[in-house]
C-alpha cells in the first residue's frame, strides 16, 4: 500500500459520488465529527443494531444463544423473529463478519460481511452473501441500486475465487445477495448477480476509482452542485453552507433523517 492508497469502503464511495469536498472532508483530511445531536431514541437504534450482529455472530460461530439471558426485550423479540422465521440458508462453509479487501488500481475495496456462505462441488462454486437490517425495510429495487450491494457482489465476484477451497472458478451468476429485515422478517430480499451485470458495474467502479484519482493529482475536490444534499451534511459549516437547500425544497418540521452509517469512522 503506498501513501496515496486510499481504503474505500461503501461509506466512502457513496461519499464521493454525492459530494467530492465531503469526500475530501472526511476521507483525507479525516476532519472531527460535527456533533449531530442524536436523539435518545436514535443512540439507542444505532445500539441494538449493533448488539442484534453480535447476537448472529455469536450464533454463527456455532456459540449458544438463550433468549432468556437477552436482556433487551427489542433484541429479544428480534432474535426470537430470526429463529422462527431467518432466511433459508443453504449448505457450504459459513464465515460471520468477514472482512474482506480487494485491490482496485493503487486503492483498495473493503468491505465487512455479516455472513458469508461459499459452497462448492465438482461442477460449479456459489456464494451466498447475506446481510442483517434492523433498519426501516426498503423495497428490492432500491437495494439493487445501493452501493452495498453493488460492492460487495463486485468484491465476491472479483476476489470469490480465492475463497473456494474445492472446485470450479467461481461465475458471477452464481453470487447472491440477501437482505434480511428484523421487522419485515417473512420477507428476505434476494438479488441474483450475472456476468453482464458485473462487467457494467465493475466498470463504473473503476471510472468512480479513475475519477477519485484525477481529483488527487488535481488536489481539487469540487463542492456538489446539489444544495439539497447539504441539508443533512455533518461538514455544511465547513462549507459555508448554512442554509444549504434553504429554498429548494418544502422545509418539513420534523428532525432531519440522517444515514448514520455514513457518518461513523470506518476502521482501516
Amino acid at each position: 500500500m503506498t501513501s496515496d492508497s486510499l481504503i474505500l469502503s461503501r461509506s466512502n464511495l457513496l461519499v464521493f459520488s454525492t459530494c467530492h469536498r465531503r469526500f475530501q472532508l472526511r476521507v483525507l483530511d479525516r476532519l472531527p465529527w460535527p456533533d449531530l445531536d442524536l436523539d435518545l431514541k436514535q443512540q439507542t437504534a444505532v445500539y441494538q443494531g449493533q448488539l442484534f450482529h453480535q447476537i448472529l455472530e455469536r450464533h454463527f460461530l456455532g456459540l449458544p444463544v438463550v433468549p432468556s439471558d437477552i436482556p433487551n426485550k427489542q433484541l429479544r423479540a428480534w432474535w426470537e423473529s430470526f429463529e422462527r422465521q431467518g432466511p433459508p440458508l443453504p449448505p457450504g462453509r459459513r464465515l460471520p463478519e468477514i472482512r474482506l479487501t480487494v485491490p482496485v488500481g493503487s486503492h483498495y475495496l473493503v468491505g465487512r460481511f455479516d455472513l458469508l456462505i461459499i459452497e462448492s462441488d465438482e461442477t460449479s462454486s456459489r456464494a451466498h452473501i447475506f446481510d442483517w437490517k434492523t433498519s426501516k425495510p426498503r423495497s428490492l429495487t432500491d437495494l439493487q441500486s445501493d452501493w452495498q450491494t453493488r460492492l460487495y457482489l463486485a468484491m465476491i465476484a472479483e476476489s470469490g475465487d480465492a475463497l473456494v477451497r474445492d472446485g470450479p472458478p467461481l461465475a458471477a451468476d452464481q453470487i447472491t445477495f440477501t437482505y434480511w429485515y428484523a421487522d419485515d422478517p417473512g420477507s428476505p430480499r434476494r438479488i441474483r448477480y450475472s456476468a453482464a451485470e458485473h462487467e457494467q458495474n465493475w466498470r463504473q467502479i473503476l471510472a468512480l476509482v479513475d475519477e477519485i484519482d484525477l481529483c488527487q493529482e488535481a488536489g481539487e475536490w469540487p463542492l456538489t452542485e446539489d444544495w439539497t444534499r447539504c441539508r443533512t451534511c455533518p461538514y455544511q459549516a465547513y462549507c459555508g453552507r448554512w442554509e444549504a437547500g434553504q429554498y429548494e425544497v418544502t422545509i418539513h418540521e420534523e428532525r432531519p433523517v440522517y444515514d448514520f452509517s455514513l457518518l461513523e469512522p470506518e476502521t482501516p
